[in-house]
């Protein structure tokens, strides 16, 4: 999961390239933006044996998802805990330095320790030089060519940034996301 929603990261990071920039010129090109969301369900079954727990989301709608044994403390867990979910992403962007060639991929994993109640963080950051191949201000597009060679088009957001850079440059991109998941106990 977390592999797909990295490349859906880095295509929304390369789409929100002109989405948040100031007016400064392109050496200054600095976009910056974050975000995050929360929700919560409520644990409505749980089977130890195959380790399948139901959740009802607050629309209502039922989900079953396995907790592979990497949650440990599933045992802690009773019908009508509530599960919280939180996700955060950030964006970074700015003119990379000459010569400057970066494909970095940065995971960290943290999880409960035994006999607490079951949860988790996760965060993965990665950073990416793209070189701009083409900028199209007809149809609000940029080509850009990532480290490995994959070649993106993306729709520019805000098109007064057309003005901060040009084909040929190269920018940094730093894509950060965060999922933490706590279980906590039923209110009585």
């Amino acid at each position: 999961m977390w592999k797909g929603t990295r490349m859906l990261g880095i295509a929304l990071l390369v789409m929100s390239l002109s989405g948040c920039a100031d007016s400064t010129s392109k050496e200054e090109l600095k976009v910056e933006k974050a975000g995050m969301i929360s929700t919560s369900a409520t644990v409505t079954a749980i089977d130890m044996k195959t380790r399948m727990v139901t959740l009802k989301g607050p629309d209502g709608g039922s989900l079953t998802i396995h907790a592979g044994k990497e949650v440990v403390n599933l045992p802690q867990v009773k019908v009508g805990d509530e599960v919280v979910v939180s996700y955060a992403q950030a964006l970074a962007v700015r003119m990379a330095k000459p010569g400057e060639v970066r494909d970095d991929l940065t995971q960290g994993i943290g999880k409960a320790v035994p006999g607490s109640m079951p949860g988790a963080v996760e965060v993965i950051e990665r950073t990416v030089t793209a070189k701009i191949l083409e900028l199209n201000k007809a149809r609000e597009t940029a080509t850009l060519q990532l480290p490995d060679g994959d070649v993106r088009i993306v729709k520019v957001q805000d098109t007064s940034n057309f003005e901060r850079v040009k084909v040929g440059d190269t920018i940094v991109i730093t894509f950060t996301e965060a999922m933490a998941i706590s279980v906590e106990r039923a209110k009585k």
